[in-house]
């Protein structure tokens, strides 16, 4: 007969499983991925924390999202790519896709993690997340193949809409010339019109031209800040 903490361990593993599609051979890594380090101080110590099948997510996420975008993007300069990598899996989006599977629920936490809402932290849902990666890398022999097909299902279709929407890089104008090149085959050209005020409270203003018919102009106390406030404006439209 199963004890209550046991069954608590299956109902997790089992709700993961059908969050992913896919099922666990050895349900130990799983239940690793699902394991902060202060449920494991508190109340089970022969269980292991995800740190380890962090560690192998964050290469295995990395890789795939590399994929990802040489595919969308062949025409990106590497440079470019890399930025927009690094938004992707940075601790901000990568939290956002845990709470699409419902990793916030599923973590196992120490009563003081709990109270402090531990599970709503971006650093730990980016971790969890990372880590059920790692799990069915490990799982599955170290083959790349299972990892991949379960991200793209369930996120690639998001990651690629929220690129061209503009809701993941910071870097708005790689973004800008990523696009264009895709769709027009051009990079955009920028043309500084004009700064009025005092020295110290400058306002500039600055035109992104896209094509004769395609432009947005937009004003702002920083030429580099405003640069990339106004990029925002075409990658929306």
């Amino acid at each position: 007969m199963k004890s209550k903490i046991e069954k608590v361990f299956l109902g997790r593993i089992n709700k993961l499983e059908e969050k992913i599609g896919y099922t666990f051979k050895d349900k130990s890594l799983p239940l690793s991925a699902l394991t902060h380090r202060s449920f494991v101080a508190e109340y089970h110590r022969k269980i292991k924390d995800y740190e380890v099948l962090e560690f192998l997510g964050d290469a295995v996420l990395s890789l795939i999202v590399s994929e990802i975008l040489i595919k969308a993007y062949p025409e990106a300069k590497e440079g470019e790519l890399s930025q927009i990598r690094s938004a992707v899996v940075s601790e901000t989006y990568l939290s956002k896709l845990a709470r699409i599977i419902n990793l916030n629920e599923l973590v196992l936490l120490s009563k003081g993690e709990i109270q402090q809402k531990g599970m709503e932290r971006e650093s730990l849902l980016c971790d969890v997340f990372e880590a059920v990666f790692g799990a069915v890398y490990v799982d599955c022999g170290y083959f790349i193949d299972p990892p991949r097909q379960i991200f793209n299902k369930l996120f690639k279709e998001k990651l690629l809409k929220d690129i061209e929407e503009g809701d993941i890089p910071r870097d708005y104008k790689s973004l800008l010339q990523i696009i264009t090149q895709k769709v027009f085959g051009i990079t955009p050209k920028y043309r500084f019109i004009s700064a009025k005020g005092p020295e110290h409270e400058k306002i500039f203003t600055m035109e992104c031209i896209i094509t004769e018919d395609i432009k947005t102009t937009g004003t702002g106390r920083s030429r580099k800040k405003q640069k990339q406030k106004q990029l925002k404006k075409p990658i929306r439209k």
